[in-house]
């Protein structure tokens, strides 16, 4: 007997809820709405929060490197003799190696040397300059950039220093180390504008300024470029130094703790918007289900005239903002990941990844807004008189 009326409480609360829910005069539509607008935005900005470092920092790798890997200072390399500086490119590029390949931009080992050009001294800096490249995408280069490592027959020279000797693309130079006595002549390829220190030195492939300054397999130290900041950059120098004994891995200060700033900045602007669109949507949902009780007044009171507790109507309203919540939640995470593409795509450049915590935060975030606005609702369906509806007050 107990179990049949159960059964006909439950069938009469999903009568009153599918009624509720879809009649003509329900203004359900406007809380559905706000909810999926809420879930839309709650769900876009987390995906974009849980890519944003990863994003962020790749489109700052393109303002130059901020790791460094150097000799370590006051001990003499195992083997090398005393005279000679830096370290073997070997420890340096087994170095490079030991970071992980998705988070590795760009590398170049440097050797730095003073050469004589055929209207001055300069300086002279071996790198790799497919390295290189990826190091620093911002430098404009009149010409083309030299495509390989080992390319010992042209050079890329800097601004200044090329209109302090009246060098052009394609012209030729004699490079002259008096020290060595060793000396190449190589072709102009490319004039670099980097706006720094740059613009006076002179580029040529690594083997070529070993060969040049008498230090065949050295380099002074090698620069990265890396996807991280703050202390994933410190742990990263962390287990270099321990795998490299001999070598000094260190994060560049001013440029990784400026990563940091403006990804933090970031991160607070997105969780200001998703707080401030998350309040709108539970003031818009609590100003419908309040309108929602008041027009079924004379229903709530005719249930607990037939014997409906205050339990039941709790449950019949926070049942029906549930049911709400779960609709424009699915309706929202379509929404959203379509729009964390727009913005992926117009902020970034590129595709924003799918991650499923998306799913269960945004859909708790959005119960608790929803169930917060359900407050007053719910309170004033609790205090509706039967003896008063019933009378027609």
């Amino acid at each position: 007997m107990v179990v049949v009326k159960q059964k006909g409480r439950w069938a009469m609360t999903l009568r009153l809820l599918v009624k509720s829910l879809l009649g003509p005069t329900s203004k359900i539509g406007v809380a559905l709405a706000s909810l999926a607008v809420g879930a839309a935005v709650v769900s876009a900005l987390t995906s974009l929060y849980l890519d944003i470092s990863i994003k962020m920092s790749e489109e700052l790798r393109a303002f130059g490197a901020n790791f460094m890997v150097a000799p370590l200072a006051g001990e003499a390399e195992a083997g090398a003799p005393p005279t000679v500086r830096g370290m073997a490119t070997e420890r340096l590029e087994a170095a490079i190696a030991s970071v992980p390949a998705d988070r590795l931009v760009g590398a170049s080992p440097y050797l730095y040397g003073l050469v004589r050009l055929d209207l001055g001294n300069a300086v002279m800096v071996g790198v790799d300059f497919p390295g290189l490249r990826r190091l620093s995408p911002y430098w404009q280069v009149e010409g083309s950039w030299i495509g390989v490592a080992f390319d010992d027959r042209n050079a890329m020279i800097g601004r200044r220093l090329a209109e302090s000797m009246a060098l052009k693309v394609g012209d030729g130079v004699t490079l002259l180390n008096r020290a060595e006595g060793q000396q190449t002549r190589v072709t102009i390829k490319g004039i670099i504008d980097a706006g720094d220190q740059e613009d006076d030195q002179i580029f040529v492939a690594l083997p070529l300024a070993q060969r040049l300054l008498g230090l065949a397999g050295r380099a002074d130290f090698a620069m990265l470029s890396v996807v991280a900041q703050g202390p994933e950059a410190d742990a990263l120098a962390a287990t270099m130094t321990r795998e490299f004994p001999d070598v000094s891995a260190r994060p560049i200060r001013k440029i990784s703790q400026s990563d940091g700033q403006i990804l933090g900045k970031i991160d607070g602007l997105m969780a200001l918007v998703a707080a401030t669109i998350l309040v709108i949507t539970t003031l818009c949902v609590n100003a419908t289900l309040t309108a929602m009780v008041a027009r079924r007044t004379p229903e709530i009171g005719l249930q607990k005239a037939l014997g409906a507790d205050n339990r039941a109507i709790v449950a019949q309203v926070l049942a029906e903002t549930t049911l709400i919540c779960l609709v424009g939640v699915v309706l929202g995470l379509v929404i959203g990941y379509g729009l964390a593409q727009v913005l992926g795509q117009a902020v970034f450049n590129a595709w924003v990844t799918f991650r499923p915590v998306v799913i269960p935060l945004t859909l708790g975030v959005s119960l608790v807004a929803a169930l917060i606005a359900a407050v007053l609702p719910v309170r004033g369906a609790v205090r509706v008189a039967p003896a008063r509806v019933l009378r027609g007050e």
